[in-house]
């Protein structure tokens, strides 16, 4: 995607968090987006079939962005020193890059699209918990494995849902050791 797409994105992106602090996502049109955006409607819709589609987009487009696997230096952390198994500051890392995130993922947990964010995460998170299970980083339990996983990865999510509706109160580091507490 070019450097001009990529803008017209996060315009319409932008406009769309901005108009879901205002209304519901039901009452949201794909109008409101544009008169916010100034984006027109053939140029949205090139780049999205529907108002669906396009909060489908940026959902995949923050969570791209936070399961990254790149461990490089960023404005808000710098984790290009750690080792990819070390499992806890992969936890922290995807917490830094959520709370990136946090005043648009806000809005999405507070509203109809709470569920699409919530099952993009769900995807998103069972890989590392599997591998953490495989790597036996949490204590083994006497359940099937994948029950095991689905318990860790289903905490990681409600940790991260009360973490929002706390505002991200605490640093994403003190939110790993209260993850792996729980865990």
């Amino acid at each position: 995607m070019d450097k001009r797409q990529i803008k017209t994105r996060a315009a319409i992106y932008r406009a769309f968090g901005e108009c879901l602090k205002e209304a519901p996502y039901s009452e949201i049109t794909v109008e409101d987006i544009l008169k916010r955006s100034s984006v027109s409607r053939s140029t949205f819709y090139a780049h999205f079939k529907t108002k669906d589609d396009m909060v489908d987009s940026l959902i995949e487009n923050i969570f791209h962005h936070v399961f990254s696997h790149a461990l490089h230096q960023e404005s808000t952390h710098d984790f290009s020193n750690e080792s990819v198994l070390d499992y806890p500051h992969l936890f922290t890392h995807v917490l830094y890059h959520l709370r990136d995130e946090q005043e648009l993922i806000s809005v999405l947990l507070q509203s109809a699209c709470r569920d699409r964010i919530l099952e993009k995460l769900r995807v998103n998170i069972l890989p590392l918990v599997s591998r953490c299970v495989k790597d036996d980083v949490f204590p083994k339990k006497d359940v099937p494995e994948q029950m095991q996983i689905r318990h860790i990865a289903e905490s990681f999510i409600v940790l991260v849902n009360y973490w929002f509706e706390q505002g991200c109160d605490t640093s994403p580091e003190e939110t790993t050791q209260r993850f792996f507490a729980l865990v």
